[in-house]
């Protein structure tokens, strides 16, 4: 196969598996890796060479060509990492750090995250850490205040209590050091608006500009009669600050299976192209009209992405636009999968992480789906008539949209919106309506000259979109939730998808074993999952504040043993049961009693200890001694008795008794289990 022939899609992919696997934990220095680019650099041109002079060897210069593409990938991650950046803070950070402590520090606000009800959080760029040079991003937390706004840029000095992310307690929660490292940060600085010194930066920046237009264009919008539903979705569709939308509001679009709307992105990001393109249509009349022209569109399409917060989504869109714009204003042809591909590289080129980010996968696999599979199946059916057209281009766009990010919509949320189609038919017609009015809305309003009939009238627009989606996601049988999907099953359900984007009828015997391969690993995949499903065991102690939890998982039946057993169905619905039954794929939940002896298997035993000890028979020794309730026990009299192997203390008990029992295990060497350290006990393979 020749290079030249190769789909940029294809190259792309090579790029984005050297990035992934650069986070991987190779032990090597960085100039290893830059070394190793140069030689593969050598070796492209020496076989580029070579190729010209003899057409056959056109394959190596190929092979050379991904190799080298896939080194730039690594070397781009790794030099990205923290470990790889000359005075990062991590390097300062001494085995005691694991443990907060108070540091002092200087640094540049990034952007302003989302707020919860008691801090504002914020984040920023390190310039000084403890007195010392130093770069990196931390997550800065103050208390929430409503007359403090920091903009972006803006300096930051001062101290603050210095607390690594720390995994979930419980096993299948939400994992916010994962996600904050996504973000490049894994500390966060606690601190008081008395311990901190803000000063504004003069000059402005893209993102500090985009902010300050977002504050004028909503303290213009608070002065008119909008409800704060109605403010929450203009915020989101127009202003790419979905934020502070109510979470039941939030759920109800992704039930409905329109939760995609809520993201300024391609949609909204095309519509504006269109109007720069009308509006600057007459520039062409005059000399360098073009430049001009194309010079305004791109400022407007950046200054919208600013606007919007330069999300992943808006940042994807703006940079695809932007190629686009300058192919149509040059009068070139252009490959929509390649400005796709193209930009994606150029993003992740510049920030590595984005790979890791949930809304740039979803993004960019909707995105690949309608380009390359919609055009296939609009064909299977030819309307006759303007209606059936549109109605037919909008439900090929839904599907293959929806087609494209099935598989990680049921590994990250675990759910299947029934009514999409009929959701997406009803609202993607009307949103062209809804953008407009919100952007003549906004202009009037910074004009002064809004009319209080014209706010009633969009007001009533929103909430009819608000009841549409709220009568959709209402229908709870219609949708599919806590579905088991695994990790093995995302993978094998891509690799398939990727069969479908990368179908090509010239070459119909590659395509078609491509297809069937995929399809073949797909169900052998499904098939292996199930059984493991059926096959799977162990026996773990929760985290829960004040209460005792212990769970024995046989199959898709879980024994729930907990010191409060009423009412069961709050019970089951907390958070961290609801997301291991979800994840574990588990069917029923039985909820009892605790008892004092669990018979794990045929050699191991489980012996509890409550707030009024029961002691066992003579000569009882088990292998593991749950500690709950705070028991008043000499721990040590009990470990001389018993001999457990392990000792588990759980939330239930009060801090200052584990510390004290912890000592006395360290003393007499058994292992120690604290959940509230090390979060819950998990005994697999039982």
């Amino acid at each position: 196969m020749k290079f030249a022939n190769l789909p940029l899609l294809q190259v792309c992919l090579v790029f984005f598996w050297g990035i992934w696997l650069g986070f991987t934990d190779f032990q090597f220095n960085i100039s290893t890796y830059v070394s190793i680019s140069l030689s593969l650099f050598i070796l492209l041109i020496i076989s580029f060479l070579i190729a010209k002079s003899h057409p056959k060897m056109k394959l190596i210069f190929t092979s050379a060509a991904l190799l080298f593409i896939f080194s730039l990938g690594l070397l781009n991650t790794k030099i990205h990492l923290p470990k790889h950046q000359e005075n990062h803070y991590t390097h300062f950070l001494t085995p005691d750090s694991s443990q907060a402590h108070y540091v002092t520090f200087e640094g540049e606000v990034v952007k302003a995250l989302k707020s919860n009800a008691y801090k504002d959080k914020y984040k920023i760029n390190l310039i000084s850490w403890q007195g010392k040079t130093t770069k990196g991003k931390v997550l800065l937390q103050i208390p929430v205040s409503d007359k403090l706004q920091i903009s972006s840029k803006s300096r930051i000095s001062g101290y603050g209590k210095l607390t690594a992310f720390k995994d979930p307690q419980n096993p299948q929660q939400f994992n916010y050091k994962n996600y904050m490292f996504t973000q490049q940060m894994s500390h966060v600085i606690d601190s008081e608006l008395a311990q901190l010194r803000i000063k504004a930066k003069p000059g402005i920046s893209f993102l500090s500009f985009g902010e300050q237009a977002r504050h004028k264009i909503e303290r213009s919008l608070d002065k008119h009669r909008f409800t704060k539903e109605q403010m929450d979705i203009i915020q989101a569709l127009l202003l790419g600050q979905k934020q502070d939308i109510d979470p039941e509001t939030y759920t109800s679009f992704s039930k409905a299976g329109v939760v995609h709307i809520l993201a300024v992105s391609g949609l909204h990001v095309g519509i504006l192209l269109i109007i720069l393109q009308f509006i600057t249509k007459r520039l062409l009349r005059i000399k360098y009209g073009r430049v001009l022209r194309e010079g305004f569109v791109l400022l407007g399409i950046w200054g919208f992405a600013a606007l919007a917060g330069f999300t992943p989504s808006v940042l994807r869109a703006a940079v695809m636009f932007s190629f686009l714009s300058l192919a149509l204003n040059y009068k070139r042809k252009t490959s929509p999968i390649n400005t796709l591909a193209l930009s994606a590289v150029l993003l992740i080129f510049i920030n590595p992480y984005l790979i890791y980010q949930v809304g740039f996968q979803l993004s960019y696999l909707a995105v690949i789906s309608i380009v390359t599979l919609q055009p296939r199946l609009y064909r299977l059916y030819q309307p006759r008539y303007f209606l059936d057209q549109k109605i037919w281009d909008i439900l090929t766009v839904t599907i293959t949209a929806q087609l494209g990010v099935l598989p990680l919509s049921l590994y990250y949320f675990h759910q299947f919106p029934g009514l999409f189609l009929i959701s997406n038919l009803v609202i993607l017609p009307g949103l062209g309506l809804i953008l407009a009015g919100g952007i003549s809305v906004i202009l009037l309003s910074l004009l002064g000259i809004l009319p209080e009939f014209l706010v009633s009238a969009y007001g009533r627009l929103l909430d009819l979109l608000l009841g549409f989606v709220d009568w959709i996601s209402s229908k709870e049988n219609l949708v599919f939730s806590d579905i088991y999907y695994t990790k093995s099953m995302l993978i094998a359900s891509l690799v398939l998808l990727l069969s479908l984007i990368l179908w090509n009828s010239k070459h119909k015997l590659w395509s078609y074993s491509f297809l069937n391969l995929s399809l073949l690993a797909f169900i052998i995949c499904l098939y292996s999952e199930k059984r493991n499903q059926l096959q799977q065991g162990e026996v773990l102690v929760f985290q829960t504040y004040k209460n005792s939890q212990l769970g024995i998982l046989r199959g898709s039946g879980l024994h729930l043993y907990s010191d409060k057993i009423q009412p069961e169905d709050s019970i089951i619905g907390a958070y961290h049961i609801k997301n291991y039954k979800t994840l574990k794929g588990i069917n029923t939940i039985q909820i009892s009693s605790f008892r004092h002896v669990y018979q794990l298997n045929s050699t191991e035993t489980l012996f509890v200890l409550d707030s009024i000890p029961v002691y066992p028979e003579m000569n009882f020794q088990p292998q593991y001694l749950l500690l709950k309730n705070s028991p008043n026990i000499n721990l040590d009299r009990v470990i001389s008795k018993l001999k457990p192997r392990l000792i588990i203390a759980d939330g239930s008990n009060y801090r200052t008794d584990v510390e004290r029992w912890q000592t006395s295990a360290k003393k007499l060497k058994v292992n120690f289990h604290s959940t509230w350290e090390r979060g819950a006990f998990v005994l697999p393979g039982n």
